[in-house]
């Protein structure tokens, strides 16, 4: 596969959208900003925060959602939009009955994606988010254990729910840390592999992952799989305001061809997927900056 085919499957996890969703200047600003960094998916967040304002499995009150994703891929080139949840429950309540109430598929949903991290043990230990809030409702024990067989619940409710739906829906999975029994499991229950490579300079993302790869590669998955990259200031932030971001897809995938032919032959990559919006473009930003006061200084200096 030619490299450059990569580049083109670039996810953005959209934070602050709640906040977004209904000003037509904000929406305007996210989708004239993927359209020129070649996002052609969106992953949205806060949509549990969009329910609460507008209730999605009410087919004359959604409206707002269902108008920013028909725009969205009609006018912007998004190629799918993906709702991000943290448990089955919230696709069953709120996502798939509003992919059921709208008729068109420009406006509808087309990825369900999980972002439940069961590895977080301390969030599943007892006191812990993960415990207080799904695990003793759903009388599971707060442990790693515990988490884990919520977060696979979740995904096979998700994918019933897929089933039931003639506009095809894909299962999108946010993983860390992973053993190689759970991500078999995993594996048998989702379309795509959502997986951190959280650093602070690209040269370091596939050193980061290469391990977790490999247990994909023994499994013979063929499972998609995204790289994530954080443009958080603590990882990636401050190396993309000044380096074009396009390197680092690069950088990865040159390690990957030239450290690990088997990898780059035997699993599916399927692009990039930047957290998060609101960072990204932060970081976007000043990297245009600092091109411009370059290119200034240099122009100067000729003169």
């Amino acid at each position: 596969m030619v490299l450059n085919s990569y580049g083109f499957q670039r996810k953005l996890y959209v934070d602050e959208f709640n906040n977004i969703l209904g000003s037509y200047n904000l929406e305007l600003e996210l989708l004239e900003f993927s359209k020129k960094n070649n996002i052609h998916t969106l992953i949205l967040y806060e949509l549990n925060k969009v329910h609460k304002r507008f209730p999605l499995d009410d087919s004359t009150k959604n409206s707002a959602l269902a108008n920013f994703i028909s725009r969205a891929k009609l006018k912007y080139n998004i190629k799918q939009i993906s709702a991000s949840g943290e448990s089955g429950d919230f696709f069953v309540d709120a996502i798939h009955p509003y992919n059921k109430s709208r008729k068109k598929s420009e406006e509808k949903i087309d990825a369900y994606n999980l972002e439940y991290e069961y590895w977080d043990e301390k969030a599943s230990l007892k006191g812990g988010y993960y415990c207080e809030n799904y695990l003793r409702n759903g009388e599971m024990p707060c442990n790693r254990v515990g988490s884990f067989n919520f977060y696979l619940g979740s995904l096979t409710a998700m994918r019933l729910l897929a089933n039931e739906e003639s506009h095809p829906i894909k299962i999108e999975a946010y993983i860390g840390k992973f053993t190689i029994n759970e991500v078999l499991q995993i594996s048998n229950h989702a379309d795509k592999l959502l997986i951190a490579a959280y650093v602070d300079n690209p040269d370091k993302s596939f050193e980061y992952v290469k391990e977790r790869l490999k247990l994909l590669s023994d499994i013979k998955s063929k499972i998609k799989i995204s790289i994530i990259f954080s443009t958080e200031m603590v990882f990636m932030g401050p190396w993309l305001r000044i380096n074009d971001y396009k390197q680092a897809e690069k950088k990865f995938f040159k390690k990957l061809f030239t450290q690990s032919k088997e990898l780059s032959t035997n699993l599916t990559f399927d692009g990039f997927t930047y957290y998060n919006y609101s960072f990204f473009k932060n970081a976007l930003n000043n990297y245009d900056r600092n091109t411009n006061k370059m290119s200034n200084t240099y122009l100067d200096k000729e003169n």
